[in-house]
């Protein structure tokens, strides 16, 4: 007989396990509390601030390159704006990496062929290549093979057509690479010299948020990616996307960040070169 106001050893046993699901159950409802405010704030925030993917760890980027940032941005334009194959307006993410500060120039690329590593680039009307006074200028009248070929040898590649886009808009999807001022002495053009392209980096005015010069003006670039309606990033066109628009132009809306255009990779053209990624 145990005295009144005593409990048995089981009832102790039986009170204490009580007491820990209690607890239990106390610290399970206020992790869903919590899980549901978070997630209900987030929804509130909006997809504007949903997180970015986390970048991986990106060494120092060698001379000659830069730094693009891990972001996020919007890219394409919006209905009432810009051309047809710019829309749907959408949001893209992208990691760090490196990216050549300027076009690939001449120099450069006759190096490549002189090594061996490099097939000789065009020749003809505006094309650079096999000229003493456009060592500086961007190597153009190659094709797409050769732009690959090239970014390979340097242990680099050639950008994403995204990579691009964000690299000269930024995450604040800014009109024209130096803001939303219009096209004046920002570029190369037909409204800052003679006819043809430029020595590379001559207009530090033009530089996008990360500091590449000549994303817009001088000559047309090669990327990576075939030409695919957005946002898709895989299709069976076999045409390459190439970003920013050459000198001979003279309509401020071309030289937009979101502009794009395709061609086949085999064509050497005198308005598209191209500069290289890591």
């Amino acid at each position: 007989m145990v005295p009144c106001g005593r409990r048995t050893g089981q009832e102790r046993k039986d009170t204490v396990k009580q007491r820990h699901k209690a607890a239990w159950g106390l610290l399970g409802l206020g992790t869903m509390v919590g899980g549901l405010f978070l997630a209900a704030a987030s929804h509130a925030q909006g997809p504007d601030l949903a997180p970015v993917a986390s970048a991986r760890a990106l060494p120092a980027c060698p001379p000659g390159m830069l730094r693009v940032a891990a972001g996020a941005f919007w890219m394409g334009s919006a209905e009432g704006e810009g051309n047809n194959e710019e829309r749907p307006r959408h949001r893209a993410e992208v990691a760090a990496f490196c990216m050549d500060r300027t076009e690939v120039t001449v120099g450069a690329y006759t190096a490549c062929v002189a090594g061996g590593r490099c097939k000789a680039a065009g020749k003809g009307d505006y094309c650079n290549y096999g000229k003493a006074d456009k060592e500086q200028h961007p190597i153009n009248c190659v094709d797409w093979n050769q732009a690959d070929t090239f970014c390979r040898s340097r242990g680099k590649r050639l950008p994403t057509e995204t990579e691009w886009e964000y690299a000269a808009r930024g995450p604040d999807g800014r009109k024209y690479p130096w803001g939303s001022g219009e096209p004046e002495q920002q570029l190369c053009w037909r409204e800052t010299g003679p006819l043809g392209t430029c020595p590379v980096g001559s207009f530090p005015l033009g530089a996008s948020p990360f500091g590449l010069e000549d994303m817009a003006g001088n000559v047309k670039e090669w990327t990576a990616s075939n030409y695919c309606p957005y946002p898709s990033k895989a299709c069976t066109n076999a045409a390459r996307v190439y970003r920013g628009i050459y000198w001979v132009y003279l309509g401020a809306t071309l030289f937009r960040g979101a502009d794009r255009h395709n061609n086949v990779t085999g064509d050497r053209l005198n308005s598209v070169g191209f500069r290289c990624a890591r």
